[in-house]
């Protein structure tokens, strides 16, 4: 194994490839461009410079442990675990939140030091899987890093440069999986493996029993998408992608149900983080739910030239449509807030709004938000009589205090009602 460092970072310039309008509503996921692959997501990569080639068929180191499922091809996609095969990884990392607050270099590349392998399944092969996938599914449900094995069909280059995906953490070296073989002893938490071999319950309640005891979104998101979760007859393959913010929507939901009943809050509050040059405020306000997340992405950021707003929002209950103009970002940062709403035992309604500047050059996944929105919640907050206050400080603090001041969030109160006349 080698000591150095696989990478070599070349500093992020101004040459950040074409950037098209499409590109804020596609982020290198639907090819809107008609560009396969992603230019801007290329370019990203190229800021990786590969070392010296290292070629293997096999390699044997802990998995964190991690498991991927691709969604292109879908039903047939390719899944597999990833091992750590640099000695500069030797402390395996089981979930991305535990890198919060460290450089974007160390974060994206830390990836570049694992290795993927895949086998192509179909995605109801979850039920009754072939060795290969009996494996996968074993390391999936470990807890902590599990020693295995992994022999390729052919020979893998060991430094090639990462692949960037907006949603997911970034993928380093990948081949096809010849043989895969699970070495040590996985350690597999009881009500894991309890849950798993319940074949009656529904996947969400499966996720909600785990998340109450103790399992974070890392580890329920491998699990569902392996194909461990729900009833026996709908135990699916679920790409990752999805399995992230199906996740994050799921533990939402539920929790919104739970704050029903939690009596309002009295105050407006306004809380902020920042992190990889992603600026957050959060306010929530009294009032029956409701929430809003708007990302601005600014000039000469990853996805637009010249700045772009997205934004999404749902009113009295979670929204039933998928929040396309957000994405998983939304899921993400509505977790975090609920969760808070849980914590301090209160309801009320929430705007969330994203500042994402050009230093958040290479993305690193939705954790980034769900995990800065957490940090956010958890410092003592600005207190406002009124909404509007709350709104004009975040106008004179954000990118785009125009759009700030006009978001739904902000105006829905104002629209008139027929009571209004009454």
């Amino acid at each position: 194994m080698s000591a150095s460092p696989p990478l070599s970072l070349r500093a992020p310039d101004d040459d950040c490839g074409p950037v098209f309008p499409e590109c804020i509503d596609c982020r290198g996921k639907k090819s809107l461009c008609g560009l396969d692959p992603c230019p801007l997501l290329l370019e990203v990569r190229n800021k990786f410079q590969p070392t010296k080639p290292r070629i293997t068929n096999r390699i044997e180191g802990p998995s964190p442990p991690q498991v991927f499922v691709g969604r292109y091809g879908y039903p047939d996609v390719r899944v597999g675990p990833s091992t750590i095969w640099t000695q500069d990884n030797a402390t395996p990392i089981s979930d991305p939140a535990q890198l919060y607050g460290r450089p974007i270099e160390e974060v994206a590349t830390r990836q570049a030091g694992l290795v993927t392998g895949g086998q192509s399944s179909k995605v109801w092969e979850a039920k009754m899987p072939g060795r290969v996938l009996a494996s996968t599914q074993e390391i999936a449900m470990a807890e902590k890093e599990v020693e295995i094995g992994i022999g390729f069909r052919g020979p893998v280059d060991l430094t090639t440069p990462l692949t960037f995906d907006s949603m997911s953490t970034p993928l380093g070296p990948s081949g096809t999986i010849k043989d895969l073989e699970v070495i040590g002893h996985a350690r597999i938490p009881r009500k894991v493996d309890s849950i798993v071999e319940e074949t009656d319950l529904l996947a969400v309640d499966a996720m909600d029993e785990l998340s109450m005891n103790g399992l974070g979104e890392a580890h329920l998101s491998r699990l569902l998408s392996s194909g461990l979760l729900g009833k026996d007859e709908q135990r699916r393959l679920v790409p990752t992608r999805w399995s992230i913010t199906a996740t994050d929507s799921a533990l939402g939901d539920r929790i919104w149900s739970q704050t029903l009943d939690y009596p309002s809050f009295d105050k407006v509050h306004l809380h902020r983080s920042e992190y990889l040059d992603n600026r957050f405020w959060i306010v929530t306000t009294p009032g029956s739910w409701a929430f809003q997340m708007s990302e601005a992405w600014m000039k000469g950021s990853l996805w637009s030239s010249s700045g772009n707003v997205s934004s999404d929002w749902e009113d009295g209950r979670p929204r039933a449509k998928y929040a396309d103009n957000v994405t998983g970002a939304y899921y993400a940062a509505r977790l975090a807030v609920l969760e808070h709403l849980k914590s301090v035992r209160k309801s009320g309604s929430a705007f969330v709004w994203r500042d994402i500047g050009p230093g958040y050059w290479a993305p690193v996944g939705v954790w980034l938000i769900r995990e800065a929105c957490r940090v956010a919640l958890n410092v003592t907050p600005q207190k406002f009589d009124t909404l509007n206050d709350a709104i004009s400080t975040i106008a004179m603090e954000a990118s785009s205090p125009q759009e700030v001041m006009k978001s739904w969030f902000a105006t829905r109160l104002n629209q008139t009602k027929i009571s209004d006349f009454a």
